[in-house]
């Protein structure tokens, strides 16, 4: 019998047979194959290292000096235009730029906000620096942070406290803050300038030097000024000015203002009451002292707030007084003199005079008597009988005596060059008590006179029918 052949035997080595006969056809087709791939890299290759060189760049120059590079040299023109169009400069500015074409393999581009900041910082001159905002709005600009720190702590320390107080707390009634930010060179402050500038509100300075005869008033007004200005603009000046002196004229106007929050403990004098007892050995005109008095003594905490150095507030926290006040008794005269005046005054220069003020306002004072000019030497008489009240130093008055001459009327005699009576001297109508002067606040020789009714000044004139 003929053997029986296994079919999955048979389709085994026929499969291997034709594997055998493909094997070199397959190694060669693997073959191309590796070959497209390395010439596909090679072109790749080749292509990354010529297509850059073959795209253009430009170096972009302000004033000869590379300040980076653009693969769009319309693009950066435009910037150009756009930055001196913002700031105001001429177009012909432009002409500051140059480019210069480069390998594009070589260089490494300049990103588009770079290039702009860099154009602005060589176009207008512009520098890094921080500025000093007050309420979001900058108003000056110093070198680095460090310096606008030091501008903030000059400020809180330009209004040094006044001795013996405790500083609670500095802070500034506006939002002050600092951020970098890119000003022109010519606007970065030294921190002093800075700090002078916020503080005055400008850069002007105007300074006077006072010259002989000059005052507040008549400087202010030389200078289109009010005194209160000159006041504001130079604080702590006074009346009396120094040849020499220099004042600022520019009234400042801060931007910043200094808050500073202290408490003072002083101690400071209770006034002492006064109490008046009836005397009947004593005239109408005499006071005399029976029980002198004292001031107590108290200690008060304040708590202060100033502005710029100037008090804007002031509170009592505390308040202790240490020593009680001795009261004070006066005795008060009700004995009438013996010497009571006519009531009918007459003219007290020997020799008539020329009246140069009458009583009334006088520019923004009130002139309560009337100021009779004549030559200095000039007697002086009593307008009527009477006693002597005062005869001394008063104030603007200079030289001065006071009449008394009953029924609550006296008469004042001012600006004397000699006083030729006594405190208490009784004196007739017509008696020589002094001579005409330029003592006090005068400003040449004459009499000022005042006529009083209870204590009231009245216009002398009134009572002198011929004047």
């Amino acid at each position: 019998m003929p053997r029986k052949v296994n079919p999955w035997v048979a389709l085994g080595k026929l499969s291997e047979k034709v594997h055998r006969k493909m094997a070199p056809l397959k190694a060669f087709l693997t073959g191309q194959r590796l070959l497209a791939a390395g010439i596909a890299v090679f072109l790749l290759l080749l292509l990354a290292g010529v297509l850059p060189m073959t795209q253009r760049a430009w170096a972009v120059s302000v004033d000869g000096e590379i300040i980076g590079w653009t693969a769009d040299k319309e693009a950066t023109a435009a910037y150009v235009q756009e930055i001196l169009g913002q700031d105001g400069a001429a177009s012909e500015a432009a002409g500051r730029i140059s480019y210069t074409p480069v390998p594009r393999n070589r260089i490494e581009i300049t990103p588009p906000e770079a290039m702009k900041e860099k154009l602005a910082c060589a176009l207008l001159g512009l520098t890094e620096a921080w500025a000093i905002t007050v309420d979001g709005e900058a108003c000056v600009a110093v070198a680095s942070e460090e310096e606008a720190q030091a501008v903030v702590d000059g400020l809180k320390a330009a209004f040094p406290p006044e001795e013996g107080t405790m500083v609670k707390e500095i802070s500034f009634k506006e939002e002050v803050a600092f951020a970098p930010e890119l000003v022109k060179e010519d606007q970065v402050h030294s921190v002093q300038a800075a700090i002078e500038y916020l503080l005055r509100g400008t850069d002007e300075m105007r300074i006077y030097e006072v010259k002989q005869g000059d005052s507040l008033w008549s400087i202010a007004r030389a200078h289109d000024l009010r005194v209160a200005d000159l006041e504001k603009a130079n604080p702590g000046v006074s009346e009396r000015l120094q040849i020499g002196q220099k004042l600022n004229l520019i009234v400042p106007k801060p931007f910043v203002t200094v808050v500073s929050r202290e408490e003072k403990t002083v101690t400071e004098n209770v006034p002492f009451p006064v109490e008046t007892v009836k005397d009947s050995s004593l005239y109408t005109y005499e006071r005399k002292v029976r029980t002198p008095g004292q001031p107590g003594s108290k200690k008060v905490t304040y708590s202060i707030v100033r502005e710029n150095g100037q008090v804007v507030a002031r509170e009592v926290l505390d308040s202790v007084v240490e020593k009680e006040p001795v009261t004070q008794v006066v005795a008060v005269g009700t004995r009438q003199p013996a010497i009571v005046g006519t009531g009918r005054y007459i003219w007290p220069i020997s020799r008539e005079g020329v009246i140069t003020s009458r009583y009334g306002t006088r520019g923004r004072e009130f002139h309560g008597g009337v100021d009779i000019a004549a030559p200095t030497g000039t007697p002086v008489r009593a307008a009527d009988s009477g006693r002597v009240i005062f005869a001394g130093w008063k104030g603007g008055y200079g030289k001065c005596v006071i009449l008394e001459h009953g029924n609550g009327s006296a008469t004042l005699y001012g600006h004397l060059s000699q006083i030729m009576v006594k405190e208490g001297q009784k004196v007739t109508q017509g008696q020589t008590i002094g001579l005409v002067g330029s003592t006090g606040k005068s400003t040449g020789p004459h009499l000022h006179f005042e006529i009083m009714q209870g204590g009231v000044r009245k216009d002398p004139l009134k009572y002198f029918n011929h004047k």
